[in-house]
């Protein structure tokens, strides 16, 4: 595959996450945000994040649908949280609609992205 970049909001922490954790757990960190519009989503477990047994994590394939999943305020709530945004280059990667997941094993970069450069509010 042509190599792409990907954005992620994701926790620095592996016992932490929006909704799951690493390990796959459901810890549902997004729901300690109030007001936070998308925290009520079912996010019943998926296979698509286990698939042929690897780890492949959820990303955008474009910044400005980082916005679909929460606002500017909760982004920056999650990150005195804890939480990161970031940008990989994959190598391997597959695109839904809103959300394209990927392996970080395989990534040929990763860097730290400013969330003030990805929103337009």
């Amino acid at each position: 595959m042509e190599p792409k970049w990907l954005y992620r909001l994701e926790s620095t922490d592996p016992s932490k996450g929006l909704w799951y954790n690493a390990a796959g757990d459901y810890v549902w960190t997004i729901g300690t945000l109030p007001d936070c519009q998308t925290k009520d989503l079912p996010m019943g477990y998926d296979e698509r994040y286990r698939r042929n047994g690897r780890h492949w994590y959820s990303s955008c394939s474009n910044p400005e649908d980082l916005a679909h999943w929460f606002s500017l305020n909760d982004a920056l709530k999650l990150m005195e949280k804890g939480f990161r945004f970031m940008r990989y280059l994959a190598t391997e990667y597959t695109e839904y609609s809103l959300e394209t997941v990927f392996i970080k094993d395989t990534c040929l970069d990763c860097q730290p992205v400013d969330p003030r450069t990805l929103y337009q509010e």
